[in-house]
C-alpha cells in the first residue's frame, strides 16, 4: 500500500510503472490527467460519489491488479487490512480481476484527500467510500487500473532465478516484506546511499 501526495507519483515508477510519464505530461505539457494516464495504456475511471455509513461499504480485494487511487475533489476514509482477514464474497462483475470481501470496516483507516492518492496491491483488501468526521460528504476521483502482467521488463538485470523475474510490480511488493533483501537492480544504489549517510555522520 502506498500513500502519497499526488505529485509524487513519478516517485514510484518501480512500482507503478509508466505513471511518471504520465504527470511529466500532466505537470510540464498540460494535459489533463486522466488523458496522460489513457495515453500510457491504462484503463482509468472517473469516479464521483458520496461517502456511505459502514453497513453499506464493502471490502474488495485484486489478485493482479493495483487500483491506483487519486483524490481530486472531497475527501473520504479507507479501511485496508489483509485479504485474509475477511471471508471471500462474490466475485467483481463482468470478468473484472477481484472479489468482494465480506467483514464490517477493520485494519487501517486512511484518510484519502484531494491532492493525494493511494495505491492497493494484491492482497491487500480495501474499503472505500467512510465518511470523514461522521458526516456524509463528496469525492471525486482517478482509479487507475495497474495490471501487473502487462509489467515485463525485458532488460531485467536480475539473474536470479524467479518467478517475478522481469515484472518490476511483483518483485517490488515481494521485496518490501520483512527480512527480503533490496531488489538486485537497487542494491548498487542502496549500497551508495548507506555510504552517503555513513560519511554525513562521520
Amino acid at each position: 500500500m502506498i500513500l502519497d501526495t499526488t505529485d509524487r507519483l513519478n516517485n514510484y515508477r518501480s512500482a507503478l510503472p509508466g505513471l511518471d510519464k504520465a504527470m511529466f505530461a500532466h505537470q510540464k505539457r498540460g494535459v489533463e490527467l486522466a488523458e496522460a494516464l489513457r495515453a500510457q495504456g491504462y484503463e482509468v475511471r472517473d469516479k464521483s460519489y458520496d461517502t456511505r455509513e459502514d453497513n453499506q461499504r464493502k471490502f474488495e480485494e485484486h489478485f493482479h491488479t493495483v487500483d491506483v487511487m487519486i483524490c481530486l475533489e472531497g475527501e473520504e476514509i479507507i479501511h485496508v487490512c489483509p485479504a485474509q482477514d475477511l471471508q471471500a464474497g462474490e466475485s467483481l462483475p463482468e470478468g473484472q480481476d477481484g472479489r468482494k470481501l465480506l467483514g464490517g470496516p477493520r485494519g487501517l483507516p486512511l484518510r484519502l484527500k484531494a491532492g493525494h492518492f493511494a495505491a492497493f496491491f494484491p492482497g491487500e483488501a480495501h474499503m472505500v467510500a467512510g465518511h470523514v468526521g461522521g458526516q456524509q460528504g463528496p469525492v471525486h476521483k482517478l482509479v487507475v487500473k495497474v495490471d501487473l502482467s502487462r509489467d515485463i521488463n525485458p532488460a531485467c538485470p536480475c539473474d536470479a532465478d524467479c518467478v517475478r523475474h522481469g515484472s518490476c510490480s511483483e518483485c517490488v511488493v515481494w521485496h518490501r516484506q520483512p527480512n527480503n533483501s533490496l531488489p538486485s537492480c537497487l542494491r548498487e544504489k542502496g549500497k551508495l546511499l548507506i555510504e552517503r549517510a555513513l560519511k554525513n555522520q562521520g
